[in-house]
């Protein structure tokens, strides 16, 4: 049998041997974390800027439909009023024309009064 003494040696350099490996695993892990950390970061990252790139394109694409839109409508409006005019001015010239008709055949066509 060893002697107590040896006995303890040999088990307090194990325990050294443990703690060693222990700490390795342990700065091995942090390390592949740290790493694994910054990929992530930098893929947020990247994707946060592509996701900021294309709302500001759909934003310009939707405010440009929307001029479009709103562009097509005032054209159809101003077109339909100009026909509105159109037709008041035709409607008033028809007036005025029977109007004209009516008082050149209005006093012949008066009895008379007496």
């Amino acid at each position: 049998m060893k002697p107590l003494s040896e006995s303890l040696m040999e088990l307090a350099a194990r325990v050294k041997q443990y703690e060693e490996s222990s700490a390795e695993a342990r700065e091995k892990s942090r390390a592949a974390l740290q790493a694994r950390r910054e990929e992530l970061s930098a893929t947020l990252e990247r994707e946060g800027n592509e996701f900021e790139k294309t709302t500001a394109e759909l934003r310009e694409a939707a405010q440009s439909w929307w001029s479009d839109t709103r562009e097509a409508v005032e054209h159809q409006i101003d077109v339909m009023r100009a026909d509105f005019e159109k037709w008041q001015a035709d409607i008033k010239a028809q007036r005025a024309e029977r109007d004209k008709e009516g008082k050149t055949a209005e006093p012949a066509s008066k009895p008379d009064q007496g």
